[in-house]
């Protein structure tokens, strides 16, 4: 049967003395404990309050690097882009930043250059993104005239993208690089995938681009 009242405070009694001679026993352990509990929760309060400030640092110089573009001064935008991508390359504003920098390349001609600062987005967390940047590489190819390249990153744009529209988009921008390209029996692959699928937003123009491949065929035999 359970004790209670003043029968039971002896046991309690005990148990608080036993506690207390168990601390007063590992007090130097408790205090390490303590301290070690201390220091880890100050990294933690350090390490959120530094990676808060080093995303507003990222955020504020893509802002004012996005203001030269807009100014049309290419050359201090680049420079500024670089800035970013190499000082916040980690940052979400890092990874737009390199989006930017590639466009501003290829406005400059530098294709293969912008090519190049777009490949580590290609293993990107973010699917969106990562389709982002297999679409302006895609871009870059086309512009150099490299259209098997670019109908090729066009299409793994397609793959990674999580929205459907966009996967329309890059696959309607690979099958004309191929027909540019002369690959007329991949690019009607592609044309009537996008044709079939009613879905599809792009279905009306896949039917033109399928009856202008055919009419080319034609032609040719």
């Amino acid at each position: 049967m359970t004790r209670t009242g003043a029968a039971a405070r002896p046991d309690m009694d005990e148990r608080a003395q036993n506690l207390l001679a168990w601390a007063e026993s590992h007090s130097r352990l408790l205090t390490i404990v303590a301290v070690a509990i201390i220091v880890i929760a100050g990294g933690f309060w350090f390490y959120t309050k530094s990676h808060e400030a080093r995303a507003r640092n990222a955020a504020t110089a893509l802002q004012q690097a996005e203001l030269a573009v807009a100014a049309g001064n290419l050359a201090l935008a680049q420079s500024n882009l670089e800035k970013v991508v190499d000082r916040y390359s980690a940052t979400r504003s890092g990874k737009q930043a390199r989006l930017i920098l590639a466009q501003v390349r290829y406005d400059r001609g530098q294709f293969a250059d912008g090519i190049s600062v777009l490949q580590p987005l290609t293993d990107a967390d973010d699917k969106g993104l990562q389709a982002n940047a297999y679409n302006l590489i895609g871009a870059g190819y086309e512009e150099q005239k490299k259209l098997e390249d670019a109908a090729k990153a066009y299409r793994q744009a397609a793959e990674v993208t999580p929205y459907q529209i966009d996967r329309d988009q890059y696959l309607a921008s690979a099958a004309r690089a191929l027909t540019e390209g002369g690959k007329l029996d991949e690019a009607k692959e592609l044309w009537g995938k996008l044709a079939t699928d009613p879905a599809s937003a792009l279905a009306p123009e896949a039917r033109v681009r399928l009856g202008e491949i055919e009419a080319k065929a034609v032609k040719q035999s």
